[in-house]
């Protein structure tokens, strides 16, 4: 069985952001209004998402809100809080449509200078809905004042007990930038993803918190890269050396070629990396050299050399079984009806 955790719910009906830009305009009118998607209109939009899972052999795809979307640096917490739940609502009635394909992933009602504590009430809604992980802003000002604590920062505990109370691993994913010299996609996400790394490796938030699962997609931004960079770093200030502490966290494979999926492999871990490929996203495009789209990453995953089946299963499947609890019961049922007589 093939299961990606990195989906986005990036083809939704257009009457999605048409709610989203009337809510920004006019809070107090679009807070009583009516999404307006029909069943037919959302069944639609989930087509080409189910088509390229089929195409690829994907089984299954945990499915979030566009990571973009989120938008906490607007509108402050009431928008930020209504919108969120509009945002899970209509994923909940997406992964509902397709029970035994997409699984659901919420974002949280973040919003500059707001306690994490707030945030309990709609990671509790949305577990009871089935919800199995959520999506986590590193930087929920999108870089402008109140600027956000390090991930490593108690400012976050209250946020860190909570999963680990509701057994719900977090996927680090920023948004929005408010930062006009940084591309929102090429730096902005990947510099995100590569802080959160240093950031929480440096910590001491996982003695402190046991039991805490954290995702990072992007296969970590930088990190296999600058690898030694990072092991020096910790022995230069006496810590916990950084491929332990690194080994406390999660990657996904959305790096896109064969060289950087096969590092980040070695130097990570099998046991720590989960198929990921962030389908109609960033890597939508056609490469032109292989003339399949950039997100195609099985093929890849297939290839890497000195892979044993055994670890390429744990990546595309018995990493997603161990690390996402409230999943586990559905995947090892659906991978039990798929297995051969």
């Amino acid at each position: 069985m093939i299961v990606d955790v990195h989906g986005h719910f990036t083809t939704a009906p257009a009457a999605f952001e048409a709610y989203r830009a009337r809510l920004l305009a006019d809070p107090g009118a679009a807070l009583h209004g009516q999404l307006g998607i029909s069943e037919d209109e959302l069944a639609a939009s989930l087509e080409p998402v189910i088509r390229q899972m089929d195409d690829r052999g994907i089984d299954v795809l945990f499915f979030s809100p566009r990571a973009a979307g989120m938008g906490h640096d607007q509108g402050g917490e009431p928008v930020s809080r209504h919108w969120t739940e509009v945002s899970n609502d209509l994923i909940a009635r997406a992964c509902g449509l397709h029970p035994g394909r997409l699984i659901p992933v919420c974002q949280l009602p973040q919003s500059p200078g707001v306690a994490v504590d707030r945030l309990h009430a709609e990671l509790e809604r949305c577990a009871a809905m089935g919800f199995v992980g959520c999506l986590v802003n590193p930087d929920v000002s999108g870089g402008l004042a109140p600027l956000t604590p390090s991930l490593g920062d108690r400012w976050w505990y209250p946020l860190w007990e909570k999963l680990v109370e509701l057994r719900m691993p977090a996927m680090v994913h920023a948004s929005a930038t408010r930062n006009p010299h940084m591309h929102l996609n090429g730096s902005h996400y990947i510099a995100q993803d590569h802080a959160a790394v240093v950031e929480l490796c440096m910590s001491p938030v996982f003695d402190d918190v046991p039991g805490l699962t954290i995702v990072v997609p992007h296969g970590g931004g930088g990190i296999p890269f600058q690898f030694n960079r990072q092991r020096a770093l910790h022995r230069l200030q006496d810590r916990r050396s950084f491929e332990e502490a690194v080994r406390l966290l999660y990657f996904d494979t959305a790096v896109y070629d064969a060289d950087s999926l096969e590092m980040l492999i070695r130097k990570i871990g099998p046991a720590n990396v989960l198929f990921g490929s962030e389908m109609f996203g960033t890597a939508k495009a056609v490469d032109p050299e292989t003339g399949r789209t950039f997100d195609d990453i099985l093929p890849l995953l297939r290839a890497v050399p000195g892979l044993s089946d055994d670890d390429r299963d744990l990546i595309l499947e018995g990493n997603a079984l161990r690390l996402y609890p409230r999943a586990a019961a559905f995947l090892a049922e659906r991978a039990r009806t798929r297995a051969p007589a």
